[in-house]
């Protein structure tokens, strides 16, 4: 049997409800604490898939729209800025595009490093025909939504076992003090002198 199959064993065992007469009072409290416990977390996973759906449905809004006016044109990349700036994105470009009017735009916007001057790339524009962020990918979405919920139930799950801890740590005072008292009584009946 290997390690997590006997100590899951040892889990069962001490926690379980009978009728052995070694079991203390703090032992069943014990016992109810676990099971309270393993409940919360058990139910309080049905408010994390509710958090994870709409952090999703959000998310696929954001690739769809975005927002509902912006919208994709073919730029060319004419060069770099004065002054060159860097974002963990990229690099900022200046790239010129065709207007719907037909006039000839140029702007900045942050592409790849390993974009050269003189290619073309999509860039995408506000409703006032100003250059914009891309739209959020679905790797994105998902990875945020996985993020969201492994987040909040590791999160609630280390609470939970925190006021587990808790309640473990006053039964463990209270065991002591009574295996103390019990010490003493016996120590005291040892003691007393016999009488022939």
């Amino acid at each position: 049997m290997n390690s997590s199959n006997s100590w899951l064993v040892r889990c069962l065992r001490l926690h379980r409800f009978d009728r052995n007469p070694l079991r203390r009072r703090s032992d069943r409290l014990e016992t109810v604490a676990v099971l309270v416990t393993v409940l919360v977390f058990v139910v309080g996973m049905w408010p994390v898939a509710v958090l994870g759906r709409q952090t999703y449905a959000d998310g696929l809004r954001a690739e769809i729209t975005g927002s509902p006016h912006r919208r994709p044109v073919v730029a060319e990349v004419v060069g770099a800025p004065q002054t060159p700036g860097y974002t963990a994105a990229g690099r900022t470009r200046t790239v010129r595009w065709t207007a719907p009017d037909g006039t000839p735009r140029t702007g900045q916007v942050v592409l790849p490093a390993i974009v050269p001057v003189g290619s073309r790339t999509q860039i995408w524009l506000d409703a006032a025909g100003r250059p914009t962020d891309f739209p959020q990918s679905h790797l994105r979405t998902v990875m945020v939504t996985v993020l969201t919920v492994i987040g909040v139930a590791v999160w609630g799950g280390m609470i939970l076992l925190l006021c587990l801890a808790g309640v473990r740590f006053l039964l463990n005072r209270r065991r002591e003090a009574e295996w103390e008292r019990a010490w003493r009584l016996a120590d005291q009946r040892w003691r007393r002198p016999r009488q022939n």
